[in-house]
């Protein structure tokens, strides 16, 4: 059994968390696959009611996509493993039955970022920080973020975060409505037991029904083709192979403005 994802089940809830600290939760293969399996677990499972999902290590989050994996595969290979393992995840995380909390703390980014906008609860700590630098390596964000932040703060915003890469504070999410609560660090996890209690609390036949509501108004599912097809369009483009050769000889620092560890999709 797989340790990149640790999973505990009490009273309805399934915490679940990103177990990659040393990467910053960065999500590589082993990761995707794993996480996949283990949701779809969950939104099976008759005793959960909730999940909560959380990033080991408090640096992060999640900070996106493993690019280091990426770096040494053919575009064959890259082709299969973004419509086999990356966009099916992220197509499943947002059509799950039963709601999903995210507790953020730390770097939020890129597919990181999109993770927590699948969720139908974000609660984040005051060091939280989130955004979207896939343009600066050629992409776009293609896990669903466009088209959830479009709904949430609007073509405006949405397209300034996506267009400059530039990283948001807690507060400012918070205050764009991106973030549903906003806590100090040592408070994010009891805050969302604690609303993950409330939801358990509630008839499951009227949660689960609000939640498909309110998805169904999202109409997510054709967006995120298009999302997929313009992705893959700048994916194998010179100029993306360009910004990956540029990343590659970046230091590891998140703190400067461009991580070398993930967002790539």
């Amino acid at each position: 059994m797989s340790d990149v994802v640790l999973v505990e089940r009490d009273n309805g809830i399934a915490r679940v968390t990103l177990n990659r600290p040393e990467a910053m939760n960065a999500l590589n293969r082993e990761l995707f696959i794993e996480l996949r399996r283990i949701l779809g677990e969950i939104d099976a499972d008759p005793d959960v009611k909730v999940c909560l999902i959380e990033g080991a290590g408090g640096r992060a989050f999640c900070v996106g996509v493993d690019l280091k994996e990426r770096q040494n595969i053919h575009d064959h290979q890259a082709d299969e493993y973004r419509k086999s393992v990356v966009f099916p995840f992220y197509l499943g995380a947002h059509e799950r039955t039963k709601p999903m909390i995210a507790a953020v703390t730390g770097y939020c980014l890129g597919g990181g970022f999109e993770l927590a906008l699948a969720a139908d609860v974000i609660i984040a700590g005051e060091s939280a920080q989130f955004g979207l630098p896939e343009a600066r390596w050629g992409l776009i964000p293609a896990g669903g973020a466009l088209q959830m932040l479009t709904r949430i703060i609007g073509p405006l915003r949405t397209k300034e975060l996506a267009l400059t890469g530039r990283r948001i504070s807690a507060q400012e999410a918070h205050s764009m409505g991106v973030v549903s609560h906003l806590v100090p660090d040592d408070e994010v996890g009891d805050k969302a037991i604690a609303t993950a209690k409330m939801i358990t609390e509630n008839v499951q036949m009227a949660v689960q029904g609000v939640k498909r509501s309110v998805d169904h108004l999202v109409g997510f599912r054709e967006g995120f083709g298009y999302d997929i097809e313009v992705s893959n369009v700048c994916y194998f483009s010179p100029e993306r192979k360009a910004a990956l050769g540029k990343f590659g000889n970046q230091k590891e620092n998140p703190s400067s403005g461009e991580n070398a560890q993930g967002e790539d999709k």
